[in-house]
């Protein structure tokens, strides 16, 4: 059996697999194009119709951030037991019917449930769950399938805006959200029917697709301290990032024009971030491959402060933190793999997770506040100084699984 610690090796993945990461990819990119980036667009519609402050508006984003932290322990542990169909195709369910709730709705109280039952189904519905169901699935094969998903779902924000724009040209926000709520129904129920797995079969520890843990007992708990305060950091500065995006292009000097390409590029750069990783996984472990991800941050704000609206120099930002965007979301589940292995994975990557989500939601409201009473400035040097942070956290953590033999 291949330790999945090691550099992923080029071993052909079952049918079954690569027809789930094709499944999982077309669910992802809508799962993630019709909620994270929901209101990219349409937010500010959205805010006038039902008369919502835009910082009460945004929140429904970060309700599914809080969502993903409180539920995802119980739901992966759920997934352990059931398996990933019946929890994926129950996800999708809630997320169709929190959108039609937010296409119905005329105030604050059905929005507000609407957004309640996507939180829910977050943990249910997107990377968490489809990282469990391809483990459960693949097993020590997990790091290069999970690998493959994410190079399909960094298309979604390039696919959602393109299309959610072309949607409001004949549709209104209300019209264009109900069909994000039929094709959740219609496309993303069926396929997490077809293509995952149901309750995993008891395994004995020796079976060919148990992974077992990296990290001697005695060594996990610090482990897990470590690896959940690099990932909440990096959800600060990637969620503060993703809902501010235009306010800080167009601070630091950008056009509203130029200020859209550079967004919209930072999608295309993460595909290629997992591009290069799908090339290069059988040279390099995913330690290095975090690790790697992790020191582009600091560089990219560097190249960020000094942009100065130059749209070459915004295309050289977009491309190192899309890259390194795009490696940390594959990082999150496969060093949780490799760490402390397949059995009850579910439930750890939740537990793993918890304080991501924690502080993924908080950070736009932070960030919010921050550009508003300082400027733009203070906001890119705050996120600055957090990238410094994910590096010292995320170097320690790669000593310490050294330490005890997993590199």
């Amino acid at each position: 059996m291949s330790n999945p610690a090691e550099p992923a090796r080029a071993s052909t993945l079952s049918p079954g697999v690569r027809r789930a990461i094709w499944g999982l990819g077309v669910t992802q990119i809508i799962g993630w194009g019709t909620t994270y980036y929901l209101l990219s667009l349409m937010g500010g519609q959205i805010a006038r119709d039902l008369d919502l402050p835009k910082g009460v508006m945004l929140f429904g984003v970060s309700m599914t951030l809080v969502g993903a932290a409180l539920f995802g322990p119980w739901i992966g542990r759920w997934q352990d037991r059931r398996g990933a169909r019946e929890v994926m195709t129950i996800g999708s369910l809630l997320v169709a019917s929190g959108l039609f709730a937010i296409s119905r709705s005329t105030d604050a109280t059905l929005y507000f449930l609407g957004w309640s039952l996507i939180s829910l189904a977050t943990p249910m519905a997107l990377y968490s769950a489809a990282f469990t169901g391809l483990t459960q699935l693949a097993g020590s094969q997990a790091r290069r399938a999970i690998i493959f998903l994410t190079f399909l779902g960094g298309l979604a924000s390039s696919i959602a805006w393109p299309t959610t724009a072309w949607m409001l040209t004949f549709l209104d926000w209300r019209g264009v959200i109900a069909v994000f709520a039929l094709i959740n129904l219609v496309i993303c129920v069926p396929i997490h029917l077809l293509v995952l797995g149901g309750r995993p079969r008891d395994h004995d520890g020796k079976a060919a697709n148990v992974v077992p843990p990296g990290l001697p007992a005695e060594a996990t708990m610090r482990a897990f301290l470590l690896i959940a305060a690099v990932l909440a950091t990096n959800a600060v500065i990637f969620n503060a990032w993703s809902l501010l995006v235009f306010p800080i292009l167009e601070g630091v000097g950008f056009a509203t024009s130029a200020a859209v390409f550079v967004a919209s590029f930072v999608g295309v750069c993460q595909v290629f971030g997992r591009m290069g990783e799908m090339a290069t996984g059988d040279r390099f472990t995913a330690f290095q491959s975090a690790t790697f991800a992790i020191v582009l941050l600091p560089l990219s704000f560097l190249v960020l402060i000094f942009a100065g609206g130059n749209l070459i120099v915004g295309c050289l930002f977009a491309l190192l933190y899309g890259v390194s965007n795009g490696l940390m979301t594959i990082a999150r589940g496969t060093l949780t793999l490799v760490i402390f292995g397949s059995l009850g994975y579910g439930e750890r990557l939740g537990k793993v997770m918890f304080a991501s989500g924690l502080m993924g939601a908080a950070a736009p409201v932070a960030g919010g506040f921050v550009l508003e009473t300082a400027g733009t400035g203070p906001l890119i040097y705050s996120l600055l100084a957090l990238t410094f942070v994910s590096c010292a956290l995320m170097l320690v953590l790669a000593a310490h699984c050294r330490r005890h033999g997993l590199k």
